[in-house]
């Protein structure tokens, strides 16, 4: 119960930290945000879980497989954002983007 409350406290005191440096410096926040850190952090757990490190290997490789439809959504928001789309719409469309481009890469097994 102790880890979990760690684990937590870690986690939300590293987004409270890019919350507030991206009201000041958005592009750093950005920047900050785009970093491995919640990878790194939940690899970390997993390890003082005791999980094997092929259980270790297959969740960054569950990372990699994430990370181009994860760009895509990026993409596919800041254009949304730079046309007039209001930021829910963006963030909706921008979504099924990213859903899109996750069941393909799926199902092309990548």
């Amino acid at each position: 119960m102790m880890m979990t409350f760690v684990k937590v406290l870690i986690s939300a005191l590293v987004i409270a930290a890019v919350t507030t440096i991206s009201k000041q410096f958005p592009t750093l926040g950005g920047w900050i945000a785009a970093l491995p850190i919640i990878s790194l952090l939940s690899a970390l757990w997993l390890v003082f879980g005791h999980q094997s490190s092929e259980d270790v290997a297959r969740f960054f490789t569950g990372v990699l497989r994430g990370l181009l439809p994860t760009a895509i959504l990026l993409v596919v928001t800041v254009i949304c954002l730079r046309r007039g789309t209001s930021f829910m719409g963006a963030l909706g469309i921008a979504i099924v983007a990213w859903g899109a481009s996750s069941y393909i890469l799926f199902k092309v097994g990548l």
